[in-house]
């Protein structure tokens, strides 16, 4: 095979290859707050304290063990929950955001944030779902994204509820290890 014949093919399969590139997640899924993946129980307490919040809640959850923080100062953050593995170390982070004051527009605009700044991070979402749906006289709405590699994922939802005058909404985030 001839030298230029050969380059033309690398160039091409290259360009095609580049082409085809996501920026997926190729960066280190860590966790917020200055938690650590596989930390314990006590170095969390630390990282929990150290950022001025407080355990207001302690259960199990399908099998695993969560805590429930209050404290962790970011907009509209209404808690936290960690949960541990089954050696006690720290394998999922969950970040429930609610506001009072908001109504759908101020929630879709807060999900909106997320998603764009998770996206020039990590490159586009998986759409895990977009749906509307009424259960017994209550409209549901939810949207789901993901950004996944070896070393984890990061999960983003939104959750809708509403019933004549009662409604619930809330945006939910969780960093999850490997």
């Amino acid at each position: 095979m001839r030298p230029e014949r050969t380059l033309i093919i690398a160039l091409v399969a290259g360009l095609t290859g580049l082409a085809d590139v996501r920026p997926a997640l190729s960066q280190m899924v860590d966790p917020p707050f200055g938690f650590y993946w596989a930390a314990g129980q006590k170095e969390t307490e630390k990282v929990i304290s150290r950022n001025g919040a407080r355990v207001v809640g302690k259960a199990i959850v399908q099998g695993r063990e969560t805590w429930t923080i209050k404290g962790l100062i970011e907009p509209a953050l209404w808690r936290t929950i960690v949960y541990f593995g089954t050696k006690k170390d720290l394998v999922e982070v969950e970040l429930d955001y609610q506001h009072p004051n908001w109504d759908l527009v101020a929630y879709k605009e807060f999900l909106n944030g997320i998603l764009r700044r998770l996206e020039s991070k990590y490159g586009p979402a998986t759409v895990l779902g977009k749906d509307t749906k009424t259960h017994g006289g209550t409209m549901e709405t939810i949207v789901g994204y993901e950004w996944q590699n070896a070393s984890g994922s990061i999960q983003l939802f939104f959750f809708s509820a509403e019933r004549n005058s009662n409604v619930y909404r809330s945006v939910s985030l969780h960093y999850r290890a490997g």
